[in-house]
């Protein structure tokens, strides 16, 4: 098992994928600290601070926010890429004829991709932390920055590393269920930016409350899930009412649960495809 993993491992740092998607991420987050360190010196915009704009204090640091929800879909899109690539080449019909060993070989699967997408993501997220301390070094302040606040940045980035590795778990059972990486990423990413998104959270928030990707985010920012009383209609005619739902730790536990199942799935599937 232990030779298979490191062979599973092997052939995922190799994709091109691997490497140049969050190579593109780390250049968006350069230029983007760029951006505002130019916006902030040639304007009257307010210098930055470290900790109250950026870290969030000492609680629950934001400027990893979008970042607990970008990572987990990368970590979902490498993963779907990672089998996906075995199902165009044709070579998933080989490895399908390994019969007494499907299982370890899905288990390594998995494993490969879950510590190496976690890797990545804690990589991307020290490297935004330290490109906004540096925007804060030489456009703002950085005082107030005390042990508790890096803390809590680094329970940030373990809980973002960890829920980006289950959800490469989530891309690899997504893509055998369906038998294709392109429709489970596409339909993955549709559901989450329509359904998720837009027509669950405004029209259903009791059900949105509940769905993966928000409880995955909400686990790495270490937030409790929110959602309003009522639905698009109320809102719009009243106050809403913002009630809180559950803690961060069973929004990790509820999108573990998502993952499991869908890993179980794929799992059985794997098991019981016909080589033909």
């Amino acid at each position: 098992m232990i030779n298979l993993l490191v062979a599973e491992s092997k052939r995922f740092w190799y994709r091109r994928i691997t490497l140049y998607f969050p190579g593109v991420v780390a250049i968006l987050i350069l230029a983007g600290t760029i951006i505002a360190y130019l916006v902030i010196t040639t304007s009257e915009t307010t210098d930055v601070d470290f900790v109250s704009d950026i870290a969030g204090g000492s609680a629950a640091p934001s400027a990893l926010g979008p970042m607990a929800t970008l990572l987990p879909i990368m970590g979902m899109v490498i993963g779907a890429s990672f089998i996906g690539a075995d199902i165009r080449s044709g070579m998933l019909e080989q490895l399908l004829t390994w019969e007494p060993r499907r299982m370890r070989l899905f288990a390594a699967r998995l494993m490969s991709a879950a510590w190496g997408t976690g890797v990545i993501a804690i990589v991307i997220a020290v490297w935004e932390v330290a490109a906004l301390y540096g925007l804060a070094a030489t456009a703002g302040t950085t005082g107030g920055a005390t042990t508790e606040v890096w803390v809590a940045i680094a329970a940030n980035v373990l809980r973002s590393a960890a829920i980006t590795g289950l959800f490469s778990a989530l891309g690899i059972s997504i893509t055998l269920l369906l038998n294709n990486s392109v429709g489970a990423i596409v339909g993955f990413l549709s559901y989450w930016f329509v359904i998720e998104n837009i027509v669950l959270s405004l029209f259903l928030p009791k059900v949105s409350a509940y769905l993966p990707v928000g409880n995955a985010s909400a686990f790495g920012t270490g937030q409790p899930i929110q959602r309003f009383e009522g639905n698009v209609f109320t809102m719009a005619t009243g106050e809403p009412v913002i009630v809180e739902v559950h803690d961060y730790r069973m929004a990790g536990l509820l999108a573990l649960g998502y993952v499991a199942a869908a890993c179980v799935g794929a799992a059985i599937v794997f098991r019981q495809r016909d080589i033909g």
